[in-house]
């Protein structure tokens, strides 16, 4: 993952957890799950310390900070026996007022073995209560299913089948994966996925679950990103319209199990900003005044649609190498970048960029001085090619350095005569390869400075050159 995408991740949680998710629904769950990954992975450390021993202090916070009559269970797995697929525990049934012997078992636990995820979800499931109060399940993991299963395709089913839970998933440093199967875990069983990276984190992750409701109206928003007609990576920031504040966030990542995303959300009116993150540049849509009806699913579809940038670059009329820079038109930000080199499958250089006006500056490779041009307002259409092409012309200056028929090395230095900017400087060392010495310029009038660097005293001479585009001018002077 690049730079850009931890920053906007970061940003997004910190956002998220500073803000009153469904403030006016927020109270503790009559039934909380636990579902913890003990497995070997846990005794890993963060800021010097290990992660099971952040997971067991922040659990402990949690519980006790529930209401007395709250009934908590716990389910873990991984921690009896290594490379046990099998190795999982309801350790502590759904029961009010045992906090205090369920915080001796969740400290007693010893990480040992694999992540059997699908498995502990559905030993949670086979332990949902009858009691007709829908339960919150969080499943906290730092790591994927190392057992084969399908946690995802599971929760769905158990969705389906009309059992009646939320789920929500923290995923407990990580680290640079695709958590697509922990998000889509989550998005099945109508909750939310959060990116914990330390104890601050899973602390503010596990005390939004917990305050979440578990009993969401039926009523969600469907998001699906897409770019030239395939699922995108987006990150989805969700706002309540009226009030401006941060009410849910999500990922789509390129998966049909999670692109389009759900998020279960209030009836009410919303916005939502969102962020193409595998993009070049600051690449986002908003959308105002989504309605959310209870009882239904509202769907948006936001297209990152590219449209084709073909830069195509001659030198007397052939096929050129040059540097290309696309910048968002107006300002230095830039959003692609490179070469046409002299090739047909490079130049044209192509580039798929989002629909808008850009600057396009390039400069010329094979030219002594380095030439630039810049086309301004170039307009991008989603879908649509646009072609732009210059043609540098240049003509080719031989300086040579003689004394009495034999070769003299000599510094040269090339000066446009107008301008009086040294475009231009090399070495004529002795050899015939490189005496004289060869410059590639664009049309104009030179003064061509020579220094006999090895003659006694060091003479310099001086003469004024003119080159024609698709001409050779050649210059000897003759050292005395």
């Amino acid at each position: 993952m690049n730079k850009k995408n931890h920053k906007i991740l970061a940003q997004f949680f910190v956002l998220f957890c500073s803000t009153i998710l469904f403030a006016q629904q927020q109270t503790a769950p009559s039934n909380l799950l636990l579902v913890l990954d003990a497995s070997g992975s846990m005794w890993g450390q963060i800021q010097g310390k290990n992660k099971i021993v952040i997971a067991r202090q922040v659990l402990k916070d949690v519980l006790g900070g529930l209401p007395a009559d709250a009934r908590v269970g716990l389910v873990a797995y991984g921690h009896r026996s290594e490379g046990d697929c099998e190795d999982i525990e309801l350790i502590a049934p759904l029961t009010a007022g045992h906090t205090d012997a369920l915080t001796k078992k969740i400290d007693s636990l010893n990480p040992k073995g694999k992540t059997p995820i699908t498995g502990a979800i559905r030993k949670a499931l086979e332990s949902l209560a009858d009691d007709g109060q829908p339960t919150t399940i969080v499943l906290v993991s730092d790591g994927l299913e190392t057992c084969g299963g399908d946690p995802c395709a599971l929760v769905r089913d158990a969705k389906e089948s009309g059992a009646s839970f939320i789920m929500h998933v923290v995923g407990f440093d990580i680290g640079e994966v695709d958590v697509s199967q922990l998000e889509c875990t989550a998005q099945a069983g109508g909750g939310l996925y959060f990116n914990a990276q330390n104890a601050d984190d899973l602390a503010a992750a596990l005390d939004k679950s917990v305050a979440m409701p578990a009993d969401l109206p039926a009523a969600s928003l469907a998001v699906e990103a897409l770019v030239d007609g395939q699922l995108e990576d987006v990150l989805i920031k969700v706002f309540d319209q009226q009030s401006g504040q941060v009410v849910a966030q999500g990922r789509t990542y390129s998966s049909a199990a999670t692109n389009p995303r759900y998020i279960a959300l209030p009836p009410g009116t919303y916005r939502i900003d969102v962020d193409a993150i595998r993009m070049r540049g600051n690449v986002q849509q908003s959308v105002e005044n989504i309605a959310i009806i209870e009882g239904d699913t509202t769907h948006k579809v936001i297209d990152f649609s590219t449209g084709e940038l073909a830069v195509t670059i001659t030198r007397n009329g052939e096929l050129s190498d040059a540097s290309v820079r696309v910048y968002h038109a107006g300002t230095n930000e830039q959003v692609a970048a490179g070469r046409t080199y002299r090739g047909a499958k490079t130049n044209p250089r192509k580039f798929r960029i989002t629909p808008g006006k850009y600057d396009v500056k390039i400069k010329a490779l094979e030219i002594n001085s380095g030439p630039e041009v810049l086309f301004q307002n170039v307009a991008i259409a989603a879908r649509q090619n646009a072609e732009i092409s210059h043609d540098f012309e240049t003509g080719t200056l031989k300086v040579g350095a003689q004394l009495g028929g034999a070769l003299v090395d000599a510094v040269v230095k090339v000066i446009h005569v107008d301008t009086g900017e040294q475009v231009g400087q090399g070495r004529t060392y002795t050899s015939e390869k490189t005496n004289p010495r060869t410059f590639e310029l664009a049309p104009g009038t030179y003064r061509v400075e020579l220094h006999a660097i090895k003659l006694p005293g060091g003479p310099k001479k001086n003469l004024n050159l003119t080159v024609a585009a698709g001409k050779t001018t050649t210059g000897t002077v003759e050292f005395e």
